[in-house]
């Protein structure tokens, strides 16, 4: 605003009227003068709205709540690798990630500051990694046992995918043997230390229960009742966890709750796979999930309550699902970051919020690139790029013991 084009609009206006060109112009430049001083005077106090109340919001609408940034694709935390001796080290506290690359098994910290190389790969160790409860040793392509004293044989062998570890120290791995008929343990030490600890007629799925002494299976006991089954790590006290009575459904995988107090179920009738959670105490049974694509990999965490499962076909992009207990539900990994339409598959957890995937452009099987999720802000973190045989090194926490109600009766999957 200026004085001089308003005094100038003003004789245009009333320029044959010289007698008042003087007043107005005073009186302009005086209204003007006021209207750009620096203070003026407070208006007058009123209790009348500036709006009417009828037309004022009933409610505020919530804050709109922002989605932590994620990963650039092309810059993995971790770019390249270190040129240094192959030799065993202990695990990374906080979680450590090891993966295959060309005939060495490498090892990173999560924030990609520890980098190192584990060990070289002879034939036949280049496969699945998977690391003890306790995470000081490696079952390598199911047929090799790594830790600090070297390489041994697991006295498995590498065809039979169902091996695993026992707890809660890693002292021996067990399995199914290929016709299903018996359950057969390993010395994690001397894997030559053999024992049959079949406590059921047919076994299909075995894992031991996270606090130690006891060891779950699928299958069929010898009375010929179907179901899941709990005995004693020498195969003393069977117990019915669960049956099953649909000729057409099978148990694929069962997964302990860290906390020992739980158990998870995967099923298939041929229509549907569903997982389900069978409370120890009780037995009582609820329904997690049901898909009609197939489900695979549940994934407990070192947390309570914490589940991952991957959902889809190899020949496809396949996605990640994870039990949210904010809400009770599945919740799907990657959505509105990188990962969203990439091929997912669960590796582990790292607490209760943040789970490891493998990413893929499409199916399950070659190099990944493995990133971390985060499940309270969505986020995602990219640790390495190109990685084979990817798996979560972290100490299993301690767990409670296997406990069942005397009066508790099973259910029906």
């Amino acid at each position: 605003m200026t004085t001089g084009g308003t005094h100038r609009g003003a004789r245009r206006h009333t320029g044959r009227r010289r007698s008042a060109i003087g007043s107005l112009g005073l009186l302009g430049l005086l209204a003007m003068l006021a209207a750009c001083a620096t203070e003026s005077t407070p208006p007058t106090a009123s209790l009348v709205p500036l709006v009417p109340p009828e037309i004022l919001p009933v409610s505020t609408p919530a804050p709109s709540t922002t989605v932590a940034s994620s990963s650039d694709p092309n810059s993995p935390l971790l770019a390249s690798l270190p040129d240094t001796e192959c030799d065993y080290a202990d695990p990374v506290p906080d979680g450590e990630l090891t993966f295959v690359v060309a005939d060495r098994l490498y090892g990173t910290s999560f924030d990609a500051t520890i980098v190192r190389c584990l060990a070289l790969l002879g034939p036949g160790q280049r496969g699945t990694v998977s690391w003890s409860p306790n995470a000081g040793r490696a079952l390598l392509a199911f047929g090799t046992i790594f830790d600090v004293q070297g390489v041994r044989a697991s006295g498995f062998d590498v065809a039979n995918t169902e091996v695993t570890w026992e707890y809660p120290d890693g002292a021996g791995v067990f399995a199914p043997t290929s016709s299903d008929r018996t359950l057969v343990r390993r010395d994690a030490v001397d894997p030559n230390q053999r024992a049959d600890i079949t406590f059921l007629g047919r076994t299909t799925a075995a894992i031991a229960h996270p606090g130690g002494g006891v060891r779950l299976a699928a299958g069929q006991a010898d009375d010929g009742t179907r179901g899941v089954f709990a005995a004693t790590d020498a195969g003393d006290g069977v117990r019915t966890l669960a049956t099953v009575v649909d000729p057409a459904l099978d148990v694929l995988e069962l997964a302990a709750d860290p906390a020992g107090d739980a158990l998870w179920v995967l099923s298939d009738n041929g229509a549907q796979f569903r997982i389900h959670q069978i409370v120890l105490g009780d037995l009582g049974l609820v329904e997690l999930t049901s898909e009609q694509a197939p489900i695979s990999e549940l994934t407990p965490g070192p947390a309570t309550r914490s589940l991952a499962w991957k959902v889809g076909l190899c020949n496809s992009v396949t996605a990640t699902k994870v039990l949210d207990e904010r809400t009770g539900g599945a919740r799907t990994v990657g959505e509105g970051t990188p990962l969203a339409g990439q091929s997912l598959a669960p590796l582990g957890w790292l607490d209760a919020a943040r789970v490891v995937v493998a990413a893929r452009p499409l199916g399950c099987d070659g190099p990944a690139d493995v990133w971390v999720w985060n499940l309270l802000d969505g986020s995602a973190t990219l640790i390495v790029k190109n990685a084979e045989f990817p798996a979560v090194r972290l100490a299993a926490p301690v767990s409670n013991a296997f406990g069942v109600s005397a009066s508790a009766a099973p259910g029906v999957l």
